[in-house]
């Protein structure tokens, strides 16, 4: 019963406190402020979850190839920007996220 007495008492306490810190502030001299969490501002509105980077090797083609597009293969996660390379095709790429 005294362990019940006491917690009602410091919860009465914590709660008339908590009101005389908001009709002080209402008053513009605020002896302490409250701050609310606004919530992340970067969450996704829908359920999907978010899809996983995808990185490619573009390897331009050579002059004497009969062809202008680059060579475009799946590679491993790595350093963007950094040297890589494709099957099966001549010379060495660039690694890069892959536009979806």
């Amino acid at each position: 019963m005294r362990k019940i007495l006491s917690g009602l008492t410091i919860l009465l306490i914590s709660s008339s406190a908590a009101g005389a810190g908001e009709f002080s502030m209402a008053g513009g001299d605020a002896a302490m402020s409250l701050v609310q969490y606004q919530g992340n501002t970067q969450s996704r509105t829908d359920d999907r979850p978010p899809r996983p980077q995808r990185y490619v090797c573009v390897v331009p083609p050579r002059q004497s190839d009969d062809r202008t597009r680059p060579y475009v293969c799946r590679a491993d996660a790595g350093r963007v920007g950094g040297r890589c390379r494709c099957p099966n095709v001549v010379g060495s790429g660039t690694l890069d996220l892959a536009g979806w």
